[in-house]
């Protein structure tokens, strides 16, 4: 098959999806997600408490911070089914141009249909959900890309816009920095701080503040290690529980700030060996990420789909190669296929696989074993 004819697949069935969800989202219901982010948008306009004690029925907690909520805002101003569907159209244009851009700059390279295509499968849970990370994951990508041709003002501001949304992507952005610790990280901390004065911009200061404190209580409150096994966050600890090795949560934060150190180490070991650029990056580009599911603070089923650019790259870059490695990847990709697919399932059953495999963190240990792999060997191989 010609690329033009693949090309016209890949954006095909991006379309037919996102206008399937869109179709489904009209004659339906927004979802749960989008009215949590649309009500927190209301509730920041009006100076309002994000954080309510009451939560109606038809949303959940709001959990992310008041700069994402004053980023959100803007989509009150639409009527509620047709912001949701906005709202995911958005996201599903992003990741997709995305896909595109990180194609170009990945090592080795690949094709973006192809990529796009592989992504797709991941990517559509999220989307129909209306969650955050499709948008999480571009902005990441686009930040890596950016990087990749020294834009480094573009990549500090999309990475912070990830950051608006999700704290963990500003480890992708501190593992870049190691690169280009002068022409780059300054840039992405001034951004940064410039983000977080985002809600003062718009709301008063006392009333930002306030927002502030509540959701640090929040975020520092938020301890899930005693819910049962299919609940909670869905990391490297949930792994070690499942194979009978239960941690404290404050070992485990140790381990995740050891995990963390040891990855800066490696970049920066890369960097003194000198690495080839492209390597570089794209060891920032899977460590940092991987760190951000496998090992991040507030790792939940659906934060999955941040590896999902990963996992689809390692299944083409592998095609050549050893039958161990493509046998060790497609592994990785199919479990989270299959993650997705337990979905489908009435939640009695779906709770019950999910609880007894934890399948998602073990595709990310996969991934991150086969990334350590191809770090070991020459430097000046691609990965």
């Amino acid at each position: 098959m010609d690329s033009h004819s693949l090309r016209r697949i890949a954006i095909g069935a991006w379309i037919a999806t996102t206008l399937a969800i869109a179709v489904v989202v009209t004659v339906g219901k927004p979802g749960k997600l989008y009215s949590t982010f649309e009500a927190a948008g209301q509730h920041f306009r009006q100076g309002e408490s994000l954080y309510p004690d009451d939560v109606p029925a038809t949303q959940v907690l709001y959990r992310y911070s008041p700069a994402a909520a004053a980023a959100i805002a803007p989509l009150t101003w639409l009527p509620t089914h047709l912001g949701a569907v906005l709202w995911r159209c958005i996201q599903a244009i992003a990741l997709l141009l995305a896909l595109r851009a990180w194609a170009r700059v990945a090592s080795p390279a690949v094709s973006w249909p192809h990529l796009a295509l592989l992504a797709l499968p991941l990517s559509i849970g999220n989307l129909h959900n209306g969650q955050l990370n499709p948008l999480v994951v571009a902005l990441m990508l686009i930040g890596i890309a950016a990087f990749s041709h020294d834009r480094y003002w573009l990549a500090s501001l999309a990475i912070a816009g990830a950051a608006l949304f999700k704290i963990y992507p500003l480890t992708l952005g501190l593992l870049l920095g190691i690169i280009e610790p002068r022409r780059f990280a300054p840039k992405l901390l001034l951004v940064a701080a410039a983000a977080i004065t985002l809600p003062f911009a718009i709301q008063s200061p006392d009333y930002v503040i306030q927002q502030f404190d509540h959701w640090l209580n929040l975020v520092e409150n938020d301890d899930r290690t005693h819910q049962p096994m299919h609940q909670g966050y869905h990391d490297f600890r949930k792994v070690l529980l499942r194979w009978g090795l239960p941690i404290s949560l404050k070992a485990y934060r140790a381990i995740q700030i050891v995990v963390g150190c040891a990855s800066a180490i490696v970049v920066l070991w890369g960097r003194y060996q000198g690495w080839d650029r492209a390597r570089l990056v794209q060891v920032c580009a899977s460590l940092g990420i991987l760190w951000c599911t496998l090992f991040g603070p507030a790792t939940e089923s659906a934060t999955y789909l941040l590896i999902a650019p990963i996992a689809a790259h390692a299944l083409l870059a592998v095609r050549e190669r050893t039958i161990v490695e493509r046998v060790w990847i497609c592994a990785a990709y199919g479990i989270l296929v299959a993650s997705t697919m337990i979905h489908w399932f009435p939640y009695s059953v779906s709770h019950v696989i999910r609880g007894t495999l934890i399948p998602q963190p073990h595709a990310a240990l996969l991934l991150l074993g086969w990334t350590i792999l191809q770090i070991t060997r020459s430097p000046n191989r691609s990965i």
